[in-house]
């Protein structure tokens, strides 16, 4: 089995694993406890960066919140590099809230994923990660070329609850590609908008001392 494979294999692995916690978690909280487990959607937009080139980002993602503190999101981004270069990465990541006071609350995030990218063989912005993978190789003009490596992430950004169910997340978010020893790293700076399908109060009333 090849790493490629593996990583595929962790990735279903998660995503089985947390849509199973999701499903057995009950929508309503226990009394006493205001937290209630919760589902989201986001979409995004921003834009990616590497050693000399950059790109338009786009995309959207689905997670599951564990806890207050823990949750886990799978997210598709496509990016666009221009001159028929184009990429897609999915990727599932954790995210740990630093602190967990809202309506800010500021997070760390790391996870595992796949990158497929396609160039132009005559593209002079081709980073040499990829063309030394076409080196000795007959190609034609004009040929594309493709390549999908495993990739790890990390990175980090601010949570910013605007209402029970709408949040908007700033966040920059780092992948390093791997293959044969060498590593590329694409960062992405983005702004998500995201639904809470479950309450999540916020602010205390002052009357009876519970969310509102």
């Amino acid at each position: 089995m090849t790493s490629i494979q593996r990583l595929q294999c962790a990735v279903l692995g998660l995503l089985v694993a947390a849509a199973t916690a999701s499903a057995q978690t009950p929508i309503v909280a226990p009394s006493g406890n205001m937290w209630s487990h919760g589902t989201t959607l986001n979409v995004f937009g921003g834009a990616a960066a590497t050693p000399g080139d950059n790109a338009a980002a786009a995309g959207g993602a689905f997670g599951w919140e564990l806890t207050p503190r823990l949750s886990l999101e799978g997210s598709g981004t496509w990016l666009d590099w221009g001159q028929g270069a184009h990429a897609f990465t999915a990727a599932m990541t954790a995210q740990v809230a630093v602190a967990t006071a809202r309506p800010v609350v500021p997070f760390l995030a790391g996870g595992v994923g796949l990158y497929h990218t396609g160039f132009n063989r005559s593209d002079g912005t081709m980073p040499y990660f990829y063309r030394r993978r076409t080196m000795g190789e007959a190609l034609q003009p004009g040929t594309t070329v493709s390549f999908t490596d495993p990739s790890l992430t990390g990175g980090g950004g601010v949570t910013v609850f605007v209402s029970r169910h709408w949040t908007i997340r700033p966040e920059v978010i780092a992948a390093l590609v791997i293959r044969d020893s060498r590593s590329f790293v694409v960062t992405t700076g983005a702004v998500r908008l995201a639904y809470h399908f479950e309450e999540h109060p916020i602010t205390p009333s002052a009357h009876t001392g519970r969310a509102r």
